[in-house]
């Protein structure tokens, strides 16, 4: 069984940052990572508030981050961990391929994933018509009509982009107002190609072997109506990859982990960083910030209690 200072479970921007600070340190450490190195920044097609970068897209700052760590040699693996195990001086982390790996500290940056509406239709034309990825899929509704369900800064920056490609949007709320920002509402606004069903909600998406319809509802008069698309986004928020450190009794109501001001969860030697965790603001950079303060706190964890292997 394989030993490491500690594993690093994620490779998004909180964890490839903790992997450099932890592998400075001279910890030996393990990053795992079931999907591409970047997390959702691969799937984002502008990114304009990270320090230092100006305009750069999510795949290139995450081939950056990612060349960083292998620059200084972080050990990198694909894995798809089901299961942390507290054993007190040490933790096992568990892959679904079946390995088994002993840590002295464990930094949890997994992430989350997309809500859905749970709406009938969602899950049957998934890759039929609806989708949770603007970047991956806008190019095959080229001059088609679509609808971007949401009001988030999320909905509306993804349908601004989509407005580049598409014929036309209708977004649609289930709140009577948009929460994004007025400027990334105006910049959609300035499209000219988007309208807005606010107050309604998504009642089915229609179609067999392909999207042909939208059927949303009022929320407060309870009228229905359909709207002929032949394609939906769906960006109504997230869900926290937390499923594997159920156990552990780390996580809140809603499956984010709790953490305090230095990344720590109540369990000794696990910490947890980025959008996974409990907090308001979730942005790369929030998410770097979280992961160089945890792979300080494990160094500052494996010197007092003398664990490195």
């Amino acid at each position: 069984m394989e030993k490491f200072d500690v594993i690093i479970i994620g490779a998004g921007p909180g964890g490839m940052t903790a992997a450099i600070y932890t592998q400075r340190s001279s910890l030996k450490t393990l990053m795992l990572e079931k999907a591409a190195p970047g997390g959702k920044m691969m799937t984002t097609w502008e990114i304009e508030n990270y320090t230092g970068f100006g305009n750069i897209s999510g795949f290139e700052l995450s081939e950056k981050m990612f060349n960083h760590t292998q620059e200084l040699g972080v050990e990198y693996r694909y894995g798809d961990v089901v299961n942390v195990v507290d054993k007190g001086d040490y933790k096992e982390v568990h892959t679904a391929s079946g390995e088994v790996y002993q840590t002295a500290a464990v930094i949890i940056g997994t992430g989350t994933i997309p809500r859905s509406t749970n709406a009938p239709g969602e899950s049957e034309l998934s890759g039929k018509g609806v989708s949770w990825c603007a970047v991956c899929d806008g190019a095959f509704f080229k001059d088609l009509d679509i609808v971007v369900v949401g009001g988030g800064n999320s909905a509306i920056e993804e349908a601004a982009f989509l407005a580049k490609t598409v014929n036309h949007i209708t977004v649609v709320n289930i709140l009577p107002t948009l929460q994004a920002d007025a400027v990334a509402i105006d910049e959609l606004k300035e499209t000219g190609k988007a309208d807005f069903l606010l107050g309604y909600e998504v009642v089915s998406f229609n179609g067999t072997d392909k999207m042909e319809s939208v059927t949303v509802r009022n929320v407060e008069t309870k009228e229905e109506q359909d709207i002929a698309v032949q394609g939906a986004f769906v960006f109504i928020g997230q869900i926290p990859k937390t499923d594997f450190v159920k156990d552990l009794g780390i996580t809140n109501k809603w499956g984010y982990i709790e953490v305090d001001e230095n990344m720590a969860t109540k369990v000794p030697g696990i910490y947890a960083i980025g959008d996974v965790v409990d907090k308001e603001l979730r942005q790369i950079i929030t998410a770097a910030n979280d992961g160089s303060i945890a792979a300080i706190q494990v160094g500052k964890y494996l010197g007092k209690s003398n664990k490195v292997w």
